[in-house]
């Protein structure tokens, strides 16, 4: 018989999740960690962490949180839930008891992005394709890490190589660490490329508690280039469930010409190899149907700059909604009225 449960030791849930790799059960990412989870606690957010049981079998988690906003409210289950989705008495036992939640937290809708390749059935019959443009790298761009350095150089493009050598010829050198005082290095950066690209920007505290939650665990770092004395670009990237995941990053307007980012994303590949990372993930880019990158999206210049490091596409389903409420659909239109005016597709 099939249950729900709130899970509270840390060990059975990231156990879950390392134990589950390679199975029946849906891949996931650091969004469905124990140490998201601590994240969203600290910004203040009712969070859940529901595991799924058969009888007293653990049989798959869900992190999510309350969302309360201008444009609705909603509990929001990203990259989950985590479980098999080629069961469907167990999907329409789970979309039952995830609308049950959902009433008695008297949202308006229950949104979840389960990391699988297709829609089942008795998913795609009981819920709605989200309004939104893809924000939990639904879309995005892989490179094994199974291969040697020099393998992996000979796999990018030439330009990226050579963007590499320039930026060590200039003498740009890489810190890393996970000293949080240097997150205010790293915040002029990323406030200067917001207003540069136009982005909906994260605010420092939110980086700050995100970044101390997870060094906490020794699962992120931050790299800072740093250029004739000074700091120049930066990224934060996550490691965890056998990848890196480049999280946040940055780069100063003035200092464009100098190739600083590339060397960071090498030095953030070589850096997952010596963990033992399988995998690294550049975290979303605009595709077209053939895997080709969109010409006309906001994010296609950033696109550029990860397909050149080599690897390959990987998607998965689009968000999925399941309305509880009729003003769902205000939120619908309100999203979808954003995507457009924000220029995605």
């Amino acid at each position: 018989m099939y249950s729900i449960k709130p899970i509270q030791n840390k060990e059975i849930w990231e156990e879950f999740i390392a134990s589950s790799s390679g199975e029946k059960i849906s891949p996931t990412t650091f969004i469905q960690s124990w140490s998201w989870g601590e994240f969203l606690v600290k910004q203040g957010q009712k969070t859940y962490r529901l595991g799924i049981f058969d009888d007293d079998e653990l049989i798959g988690i869900a992190l999510g949180t309350k969302i309360e906003a201008r444009r609705g409210k909603y509990l929001h289950f990203r990259h989950g839930p985590v479980m098999d989705w080629s069961n469907d008495r167990l999907i329409e036992f789970v979309i039952s008891e995830l609308k049950k939640l959902a009433i008695e937290e008297k949202v308006w809708f229950v949104r979840i992005s389960p990391q699988i390749k297709k829609i089942p059935n008795s998913l795609k019959s009981r819920s709605t394709a989200s309004p939104t443009h893809d924000v939990d790298s639904e879309q995005t761009w892989i490179l094994d890490l199974s291969e040697s350095e020099g393998e992996l150089l000979a796999g990018m493009r030439k330009n990226t190589r050579y963007s590499i050598k320039k930026a060590e010829k200039d003498g740009v050198e890489i810190l890393k660490t996970t000293n949080s005082e240097y997150l205010k290095d790293f915040w002029e950066i990323y406030r200067d490329t917001v207003n540069r690209q136009k982005w909906s920007a994260y605010t420092f505290d939110y980086i700050k508690n995100e970044f101390e939650t997870f060094a906490e665990n020794d699962q992120t770092l931050l790299l800072l280039a740093k250029y004739q004395g000074k700091f120049i670009a930066g990224a934060i990237f996550i490691f965890y469930n056998n990848q890196t995941v480049y999280h946040h990053s940055g780069s100063l307007t003035e200092y464009r010409k100098i190739p600083a980012s590339y060397l960071i994303q090498w030095e953030a590949i070589k850096e997952g190899k010596a963990r033992g990372m399988k995998k690294h993930n550049f975290w979303g880019l605009p595709l077209d149907q053939n895997d080709e990158l969109q010409q006309k999206h906001p994010w296609t210049g950033l696109g550029l700059f990860k397909v050149g490091f080599g690897g390959e596409a990987e998607r998965w389903i689009h968000a999925r909604d399941l309305a509880i409420s009729p003003k769902y659909w205000l939120t619908y239109i309100y999203e979808r009225v954003e995507k457009i005016k924000r220029g995605y597709k």
